[in-house]
């Protein structure tokens, strides 16, 4: 596989696990008494912090040292 490749794959992989991550979170502020606006907001912030972390991870993981 090219580099290319790998890199979709990460990229979806990461994605996809921030989309879960981001959907619980939301789904558990809703239940938990949030209006459905604030609970939106939670699951974007749940989101996008976990899809920072993950990238993050995997750069330091297989990238090359500068």
């Amino acid at each position: 596989m090219t580099t290319l490749t790998v890199r979709g794959l990460w990229l979806a992989i990461a994605a996809l696990t921030a989309v879960l991550v981001g959907a619980t979170a939301g789904l558990l502020a809703w239940a938990g008494g949030l209006n459905p606006p604030t609970a939106v907001l939670t699951g974007g912030g749940g989101f996008g912090g976990t899809l920072l972390l993950i990238l993050t991870a995997v750069r330091f993981t297989v990238g090359e040292p500068q």
